[in-house]
């Protein structure tokens, strides 16, 4: 394989802060940022673990002042980031604590983009307009944002402000993110995946290891993520199914949460595909937990996108040890691994209607992630993977 000679590759991590009972560090954390009235961001789902409580509790014995908000779907919209802002503003807050899975934290991240400035989140999806990135005035621009994740997917703790949002006026979800925001710290408590449920286990681990294969297979040149996302998908290949058998393996649920997290910092700086397109338009129009449509989605875009990564999906049969060392041999494991994971096999199954697929693919086409999927791609090309998805036809 060749790559073109460019010295212009980067990446970027923010502080992290990974172990068992690390999230009991949060409040040290928070003061040494020199902050002291938080919004809490999480969901309806974390907040009605124990262990929210006494997370709670344990910031309000160091003094914290906290508020809450946790009116937030699995897939986030605009109404809820516009919410979210208003309860920080109306509280005075000086930082947010986003507690959750992707979707918290996304919606934390918006109104961290947006809350202190007043600029629409639109302004800041980079992807769809270049040109139109807000610049940076001022040491207040943003809003100070340390993240806890609590599933093992997204990885959304160490993408950078990237989140993504439904627009609800247009029914597309949008990524938006800025370049030079941040977290200023993320505390990875792999404690904190126990009361994961199975299902939510499956699909989000899939949702890592998808991240992973889309980085990889992204066109860019970035060797340094490349070798990272290749760990990730070592990752998932060993320690997702025995996580999603049981649910108390603490040494499966850490290093799922280690290939999460070190996914995104491969994604954030290489980019994702069309899976991502396509899932981004599922969710939006049918509200389809975003782990679950990326997983069944993901074996027809290899197969359409295998001319043009062959090799790299023959490295990554080569790295598994897989019986078939070929890009057949990964979609072979893939197909293996949902099934075991008790993952759909079709579109249909997800309760989505052949009438739609259509406007899936134009959603997808729409959509700004596949940018940098390995082939270029058409709207056409979008309907003929829905069609396949839709029947279950992989190759």
């Amino acid at each position: 394989m060749t790559y073109p000679l460019l010295n212009d590759w980067s990446a970027y991590v923010p502080p992290v802060h990974f172990g068992a009972g690390r999230s009991a560090e949060t409040a040290e954390l928070l003061k040494a940022k020199g902050l002291q009235n938080l919004l809490v961001v999480t969901d309806p789902g974390v907040r009605s673990q124990p262990f929210f409580d006494s997370f709670i509790a344990s910031l309000d014995q160091q003094n914290v002042k906290l508020s809450l908000f946790s009116d937030i779907r699995s897939n986030p919209t605009s109404d809820s980031v516009t919410a979210c802002a208003e309860a920080y503003r109306a509280n005075g807050c000086d930082g947010i604590v986003a507690i959750g899975g992707g979707s918290a934290i996304d919606v934390a991240k918006a109104v961290s983009l947006t809350a202190n400035n007043g600029i629409s989140l639109w302004e800041f999806c980079q992807l769809e307009n270049p040109d139109r990135l807000p610049k940076v005035e001022g040491e207040n621009f943003f809003v100070p944002l340390m993240i806890i994740p609590t599933t093992a997917g997204t990885g959304s703790e160490l993408s950078g402000s990237f989140c993504v949002i439904t627009d609800t006026e247009t029914h597309r979800k949008r990524v938006a993110f800025h370049t030079e925001h941040f977290p200023f710290a993320i505390i990875d408590d792999p404690q904190l995946l126990t009361g994961l449920p199975a299902n939510l286990t499956a699909w989000t681990g899939m949702d890592a290891l998808t991240h992973a294969l889309e980085a990889y297979a992204a066109p860019s040149y970035n060797p340094l993520c490349d070798g990272i996302a290749l760990e990730a998908i070592r990752l998932c290949e060993q320690w997702l199914e025995p996580s999603f058998k049981d649910g108390h393996n603490a040494e499966a649920r850490a290093h799922m949460m280690s290939a999460s997290s070190i996914a995104a910092v491969a994604f954030s700086s290489k980019g994702l595909g069309a899976v991502h397109s396509m899932a981004h338009a599922v969710g939006a129009l049918f509200d389809t937990h975003h782990g679950l449509a990326n997983a069944v989605l993901l074996p027809y875009v290899l197969e359409h996108n295998k001319g043009a990564i062959e090799e790299k999906l023959t490295t990554v049969a080569r790295l598994l040890d897989l019986e078939q060392r070929s890009a057949d041999g990964v979609i072979a494991w893939l197909l293996q691994l949902r099934k075991s994971l008790s993952i759909p096999h079709t579109l249909a199954e997800l309760g989505i209607e052949r009438s739609t697929l259509a406007e899936i693919a134009q959603a997808s086409f729409q959509d700004a992630e596949h940018q940098t999927n390995p082939v270029e791609m058409t709207e056409a090309d979008f309907m003929a993977i829905a069609e396949r998805a839709f029947d279950g036809y992989v190759c």
